[in-house]
């Protein structure tokens, strides 16, 4: 049986030393303060070991692990502004509260492919090589209720607006909007609806690999996450669905970790087209991959180590272009 430091103890001089819990085989799951110390009387404690993931620490009034000062919490780690910034992907940075889009200046359009608004003139020239003609008075625009995304220098999509959730949103039938988020060491889990703990029942911060893998990027034989999913769905051109087109992409994907070392974590992804079964175009799979990529990084800042060397998991990604841009007013649309 083993045993650990608890909550509770007796005083000794001015200090509580902290009694001894028997937890048998259940361990020590995120967000545990295994020593907690107090001076004087139990409303003047710190913990001197815990569960959490690095950048946080365990605050004892709140009983739960925090981000430290200058780090916000993401995907069930703690990031700098510049990690959050680019887990929110491009076209979009952490703003306060959460991953927000890039607003452009009016007349200005949003390039997804770098992040930087776009002018008039050089939107007209995404226009021009979709063989679009842009006129006086006029910019690219889409139907009603649809969004136009700038893909790159050559193509745009009109696509629904549940495919311009940002990454930590979801689509509640009628808006996108923000995800629960969990407690540092704590990640969100769809299937369940529910925060599940990424860590395992070692005493050091070791992360449940598939756990965290399934959390992430989607369970096994379902939909992706909406945090995966939203990263490239929002670009049916580069995935060659053209106007009208609606395409389910197959993605597998594998989490490695060297040495379980969580630092050394790396990611790989293959997707196929479910119409046919061939690969994804080559700019899909850059896509994809590039996600995927900006996903993991908010598990490498956790640390620590991972319970076993590689994950897996198999998801599905519905991709919709649902009608050609074409000229509309400047100001409005069709």
């Amino acid at each position: 049986m083993r045993w650990l430091f608890s909550k509770l103890g007796t005083v000794v001089g001015r200090l509580v030393v902290l009694g001894l819990v028997p937890l048998g085989t259940s361990g020590c799951p995120s967000g545990l303060c295994l020593v907690k110390v107090c001076k004087g009387n139990s409303s003047n404690c710190r913990c001197s070991w815990d569960t959490c993931p690095s950048g946080s620490t365990f605050d004892t009034q709140r009983d739960t692990c925090v981000c430290n000062p200058g780090r916000v919490s993401l995907n069930s780690s703690c990031m700098t502004q510049a990690e959050a910034d680019a887990y929110c992907g491009a076209g979009a940075r952490f703003d306060g509260y959460g991953c927000v889009r890039i607003v452009c200046p009016a007349g200005q359009e949003l390039d997804m492919a770098t992040g930087s608004c776009l002018a008039k003139q050089q939107v007209d020239k995404v226009a021009e090589s979709m063989g679009v003609q842009v006129g006086e008075g006029q910019k690219l625009g889409c139907p009603p209720g649809l969004i136009l995304v700038v893909e790159d220098a050559r193509n745009a999509s009109c696509v629904p607006p549940e495919s311009t959730c940002s990454r930590d949103e979801t689509w509640n039938g009628q808006a996108c909007v923000k995800a629960y988020q969990c407690a540092p060491g704590w990640i969100f889990d769809s299937v369940s609806g529910q925060c599940i703990a990424v860590s395992t029942s070692e005493s050091d911060y070791t992360i449940d690999l598939q756990a965290w893998t399934s959390a992430s990027y989607g369970a096994s034989g379902g939909p992706g996450s909406f945090a995966f999913c939203s990263g490239f769905n929002k670009k049916p051109r580069t995935f060659g669905v053209g106007p009208g087109g609606r395409a389910q992409v197959l993605i597998d994907v594998q989490v490695q970790a060297p040495g379980r070392s969580v630092m050394q974590a790396q990611v790989s992804t293959n997707g196929r087209m479910q119409s046919h079964g061939g690969p994804v175009t080559p700019q899909g799979a850059a896509e994809i991959q590039r996600v995927a990529q900006e996903i993991l990084a908010s598990l490498l800042v956790q640390g620590g180590k991972t319970a076993t060397e590689s994950a897996r998991t198999s998801v599905g990604c519905t991709i919709v272009n649902a009608a050609a841009p074409a000229p509309v007013p400047e100001s409005g649309g069709l």
